[in-house]
């Protein structure tokens, strides 16, 4: 029996890589990955929120939009935190497991994140493009706004832990997988989708092309941000700064 699931998250973690091989092992429906942002799929349902507060409509609509039970890419810091209750309620109720997707190294996490709003960099083909640009000559990265990025980092934790304690209250244990797990190591990152694709349900034995699709997954996708980060002019200052704001206080 395979269930559909909600992958949480936060942007710059490998969760485009992760959510569309899930989507495409799955027996539901995929679709646009953070389909709650207000200008996407299922955007009309945080637009109504924002408009009315209107609690009772907010349930509503979730449940219209997951009555076919597709499979989520979602990410945590890019709504209201109502419609992220709202998601995990409903979805709950519609038999959906929950996965959380994290990467340990948040302070790099954030400063991927930092150039791609520079840059415009948000997937491979641009970044590939941005890359050789500034390898060129042809283009010069600007320096990390580094108060903006950490004020963003303090509102991702904030969101992370609002996350889990959303889980807590509803007595459910998501699968916990970090972006280090999957592609840090080949080895480990099969191991780690294999035990994902289990958690869903899905039978891997029964995909032909499994073994083909999680390599293609782990060792040709992502954008590879560090080759452009290293290029950022003041990227050794804003890792400190932002490493200063991650240390836990005496």
């Amino acid at each position: 029996m395979t269930f559909p699931h909600v992958i949480w998250t936060l942007r710059r973690t490998g969760g485009t890589t992760l959510a569309t091989l899930l989507a495409d092992l799955s027996d539901f429906p995929g679709v646009q990955h953070e389909p709650f942002n207000a200008e996407r799929i299922f955007g009309e349902v945080t637009r109504n929120w924002t408009a009315t507060r209107d609690a009772g409509r907010l349930r509503d609509d979730m449940q219209r939009v997951l009555a076919r039970r597709p499979v989520i890419k979602h990410c945590v810091e890019l709504v209201p935190e109502p419609v992220n209750d709202a998601l995990l309620t409903v979805s709950a109720s519609l038999g959906y497991v929950q996965i959380v997707l994290d990467r340990r190294a948040d302070v790099d996490r954030i400063l991927s994140l930092e150039l791609a709003r520079h840059t415009g960099a948000w997937g491979k083909a641009e970044a590939r493009r941005v890359h050789e640009a500034v390898q060129s000559g042809e283009r010069s990265l600007p320096p990390i706004d580094i108060a903006a990025a950490a004020t963003h980092l303090r509102a991702c934790d904030q969101r992370r832990r609002g996350m889990h304690a959303r889980f807590a209250d509803h007595g459910i244990a998501p699968f916990v997988v970090h972006f280090e797990d999957i592609y840090a190591d080949p080895a480990r990152g099969r191991d780690t989708v294999a035990a994902l694709t289990a958690f869903i349900g899905i039978d891997r034995f029964a995909v032909a092309d499994y073994d083909a699709r999680v390599e293609e997954a782990l060792l040709t996708k992502g954008q590879k941000s560090a080759r452009l980060l290293d290029r950022v002019p003041n990227i050794d200052e804003a890792r400190a700064a932002l490493e200063e704001v991650r240390r836990p206080s005496a």
